[in-house]
């Protein structure tokens, strides 16, 4: 294994989580929708200093990918994305991408109002069986192979994909986001981080849980063994139990 800062944080290319709230749940989810789903979604606010920030910096995003869970089921969804077209047009040459699951009547009609200049990836699933998923919740660090990895080292998403902006802040990857969500404790940056920043702390503590670690760069579909069924390592199955602990806690103030 390749020990170091191999992979470093793109300040070129960011996913947007709106939303963790979904209309499928499917297993394996990376932003933990299915294992600990609520309902909660990005401030327009947020996208809103996101989109001032980025007005104001030296360099446009070459891709802005807008997520979820399904971000179609964002309350402010229309207004969210006027505010990213605010950049578009400031920027023609920047990607606004939108990535649905395709499913589900009201999906489809919010996806029928799509404005012009927004493109749209769409899954099409009819199932929250999705053999293609990786194993995101077998946690490294339950592996004695992992025991003395550079977890800060991160994976190749944080430069494929991009940074990650979510309700919890500015992250690595998005997938780090939907991390520190499950584990409360809101650590990611509250404004646009430099270009210098790599997040390397906000690594350490994600990476170690993400099962997309063992691989590194992306393994492509036909390569993986499908998984059918929802996989936890033991420090998955006890941070969604406190997960849930905490929510009741918090129902119950």
């Amino acid at each position: 294994m390749f020990m170091g800062g191999q992979y470093h944080t793109s300040h070129e290319l960011i996913e947007i989580d709106i939303t963790y709230q979904c209309n499928l749940k499917c297993n394996n989810c990376n932003r933990s929708s299915a294992q600990a789903p609520d309902n909660i979604h990005i401030d327009l606010n947020q996208i809103i200093n996101f989109v001032e920030q980025s007005l104001k910096r030296p360099t446009p995003w070459k891709r802005i990918r807008v997520l979820g869970g399904e971000p179609t089921l964002h309350p402010e969804f229309s207004a969210i994305m006027e505010q990213l077209l605010r950049l578009k047009a400031a920027h023609p040459e920047t990607i606004i991408e939108l990535v649905t699951n395709g499913y589900g009547r009201k999906v489809n009609a919010t996806l029928d109002r799509i404005p012009e200049g927004i493109s749209i990836e769409n899954s099409y699933k009819n199932s929250n069986v999705q053999p293609s998923f990786g194993p995101f919740n077998m946690a490294p660090q339950d592996s004695i192979w992992y025991t003395f990895a550079d977890y800060s080292n991160g994976c190749d998403i944080t430069s494929s994909c991009g940074m990650g902006l979510t309700p919890q802040g500015y992250y690595p990857c998005a997938v780090a986001g939907g991390i520190d969500r499950v584990l409360g404790l809101r650590r990611g940056r509250q404004s646009l981080p430099s270009t210098d920043d790599d997040m390397r702390d906000l690594m350490e503590i994600a990476c170690r849980l993400c099962g997309r670690f063992y691989d590194g760069h992306y393994v492509p579909d036909k390569l993986r063994p499908p998984l059918e069924v929802q996989k936890n390592s033991h420090s998955w199955d006890k941070h969604y139990q406190d997960w849930a602990k905490r929510r009741i806690e918090t129902q119950n103030k």
